[in-house]
């Protein structure tokens, strides 16, 4: 793996620069020195048993305590396995920022990991006042001006900027893989504030007052004289449904209708199996996926050195090869094997999808009143009286 090779070569890098000469630590036992070389010697050896996330954090330790660029590209493979795409984005252009004499393939291991971690992410530009402090959801970011955009995860993040004890904010949107601008200005915050009167404040509470002493109750007044009589409203006739034959049906929604129906039961369990099949075994795609470029990476780099042809795991395989190609020729069948079960289960989700749809709209629907027929109603009022004809002909 050319990871593996990249962190062997740091580690000599590393510790020549953390440990520095005999001599020098023969006349200055410099105890943080010693402390970050433990730090980063345990990171190492995590992060060969594949324990990411310790790794990051002895990693994290040794850089607090020995800030050197060589310890930036360890950190930084850690926490992109360890699922800390926004960190290691931001320590791979560290490094790359602050190691500019590093060896080719140290470069371009720190190149690929930062496009690795960006396509997990999303970017913003950031424009505040020159000089204030910029944090993004807490953490600082630097000092504007801010030239590169910052690397973020994707969802609503705040922004904030604060300089000689005034301190302004604002909230951005993004996407992955998206550039967003954020923009933010003290005197907008003070306008804002302005433009926003104080609250008044609360009505003092009065005191109880006695109450009036009850009024003996005074003779009814007459009522009016009756108004003249008011016409009465004509009734309005009622309309009842006939439950003549060929009645219309009427759709049952179909959130209720998948409540009791075995259809739809059906098919929403083969849906969710095959999302499941398809997600479980796509992810298990990908680390096979992964697992294969970093054999064929290790297998070709051992090509290059012993100066041999490029496939070298094409018939006949070279001596000291056997093991590796037998290990790179495993990993892309289970590759293949999880590629084609995911697809297995997502065709099966579509399957019962479609399944639950058609069931749905193939099943009866409830009976509807018909609007069809004639009914006799009585009307009376002032001004008419007699029968209705009610219906459709």
């Amino acid at each position: 793996m050319r990871t593996r090779v990249c962190c062997a070569a740091l580690l000599l890098a590393a510790s020549s620069a953390l440990m520095g000469s005999s001599t020098a630590r023969a006349d200055d036992k410099d105890a943080v020195t010693e402390m970050a070389r433990r730090r980063f010697q345990e990171g190492v050896k995590f992060f060969d048993q594949k324990r990411y996330e310790e790794a990051r954090g002895a990693f994290l330790q040794a850089y607090a305590l020995k800030r050197h660029p060589a310890l930036l590209l360890n950190l930084a493979q850690s926490e992109i396995r360890s699922g800390h795409p926004a960190e290691a984005a931001r320590h791979f252009a560290a490094y790359l920022r602050e190691a500019p004499n590093a060896s080719a393939l140290e470069r371009s291991e720190a190149e690929k990991g930062l496009r690795e971690a960006r396509a997990k992410l999303a970017r913003v530009q950031i424009s505040a006042p020159a000089g204030a402090d910029v944090l993004v959801d807490g953490e600082s970011v630097g000092q504007a001006p801010i030239a590169d955009p910052v690397d973020v995860t994707p969802g609503t993040h705040n922004i904030e900027a604060r300089l000689g004890g005034k301190s302004a904010s604002t909230t951005v949107s993004v996407l992955v893989s998206r550039l967003a601008a954020a923009t933010i200005s003290f005197e907008r915050e003070r306008e804002r504030e302005r433009e926003s009167p104080p609250l008044p404040p609360p009505a003092p509470e009065t005191p109880p007052t006695a109450s009036a002493p009850a009024t003996p109750p005074s003779e009814p007044e007459p009522p009016p004289a009756a108004e003249a009589a008011k016409e009465p409203e004509p009734a309005k006739p009622r309309e009842e449904p006939s439950a003549a034959p060929g009645t219309e049906e009427e759709r049952e929604s179909f959130f209720s209708w998948v409540g009791h129906n075995d259809f739809a039961l059906v098919g929403l369990g083969v849906t969710a199996i095959g999302a499941g099949m398809f997600i479980g075994f796509g992810l298990a795609a990908q680390r096979a996926d992964e697992n294969v470029a970093a054999v064929a990476g290790t297998i070709r780099q051992e090509a290059v050195n012993r100066g041999l042809r490029n496939n070298v795991c094409a018939d006949p395989i070279p001596d000291k090869f056997d093991g590796p190609c037998e290990t790179l020729s495993n990993n892309v069948d289970a590759r293949d094997l999880d590629r084609t079960l995911a697809t297995i289960g997502l065709i099966a989700a579509g399957v019962g999808v479609a399944t639950t749809v058609t069931a749905y709209f193939l099943s009866p629907g409830k009976p509807a009143a018909r609007r069809s027929g004639t009914q006799i109603t009585p009307i009376a009022g002032t001004h008419q009286t007699g029968l209705a004809v009610i219906g459709t002909f």
